[in-house]
């Protein structure tokens, strides 16, 4: 496995791969790689003959200094880590390699950026797109492994591929979850042994709407009242500082991301919550049994 630090090297080893007729499969990452990476890593290797996986914390994508500060960094046990799951190249920049300071240009994001995390994290997806948009102009031709716990991010990129003709083609990879129904993420790291069992919360919320749609519930106001109430339910053996607290919960057309009237075809189930100082996000798509 081959580690590259530099910008204009690893657009030319991409450029030069392609010449050698080689498809290349790309992972963005953000580094802290557990299994929903892994995940990601899998289907590349499955669909491309090279896998590339970049880790880079990206500065720009923190509305919150301190989460910015507290965001795990495990760049030794990220390397092995891919080492050991058949990843064939690693590019991790430096910051000035991503953004050459100060940062003069970045892009904006429309009313996809405004809404459900946008509208927690003013300037996210600005800042998401923007160091995304770079990753792909050095990559070039390729085919991008995302995750679909960050579903608005997909939605937000996937458009953004469109708007700006990049030759990359998005593949969404479902959601990977521990025995409990936590959906696996880099922040999970910073969750204590009570905490972890107080997040598990947050799929519980969501099965329990999945299965009211499947039996009929066509009100999507009734979905959202519906995650709230068990999302809000105490848990016992939990202290009160680490339950579970309300971001949002809301019912989506998985196009649009708008809330739609009634719920008469697929929908997506998102939820957002903080455990303790840690704040996750979890969905799930649902349809009424026909």
């Amino acid at each position: 496995m081959d580690r590259i630090y530099s910008a204009v090297e690893f657009q030319a080893t991409c450029e030069n791969l392609r010449i050698g007729g080689k498809t290349i499969g790309l992972v963005p990452t953000m580094g802290a790689l557990h299994g929903g990476h892994q995940q990601l890593i899998v289907n590349a290797r499955r669909e491309c003959d090279v896998v590339v996986v970049s880790v880079f914390v990206n500065a720009l994508q923190f509305d919150n200094p301190g989460d910015l500060e507290k965001y795990p960094r495990t760049i030794e046990k990220d390397i092995e880590f891919a080492q050991t799951h058949g990843v064939d190249l690693v590019f991790t920049p430096d910051p000035e390699e991503m953004h050459p300071q100060p940062v003069l240009f970045h892009l904006e994001v429309d009313r996809l950026a405004n809404i459900l995390e946008g509208a927690s994290r003013p300037g996210h997806f600005s800042g998401v797109v923007t160091v995304v948009s770079k990753l792909f102009i050095l990559a070039g031709k390729c085919r991008a492994y995302f995750g679909e716990k960050d579903f608005q991010q997909v939605a937000v990129i996937s458009r953004m591929v469109e708007e700006m003709h990049f030759p990359v083609e998005i593949v969404p990879v479902p959601i990977v979850r521990e025995g409990t129904g936590l959906a696996l993420s880099s922040r999970n790291m910073r969750l204590d042994s009570e905490q972890l069992v107080a997040a598990a919360a947050l799929s519980r919320s969501l099965y329990a709407a999945r299965d009211a749609v499947r039996n009929g519930e066509m009100d999507p106001g009734k979905i959202e009242v519906l995650m709230q109430r068990e999302l809000g339910r105490e848990i016992n053996g939990i202290a009160k500082s680490n339950q579970p607290v309300l971001d949002y919960a809301v019912v989506v057309d998985p196009r649009t991301l708008l809330k739609p009237e009634r719920i008469e075809g697929p929908v997506r189930l998102l939820l957002a919550a903080w455990v303790g100082e840690v704040r996750l996000i979890d969905n799930i798509a649902a349809q009424a049994d026909r």
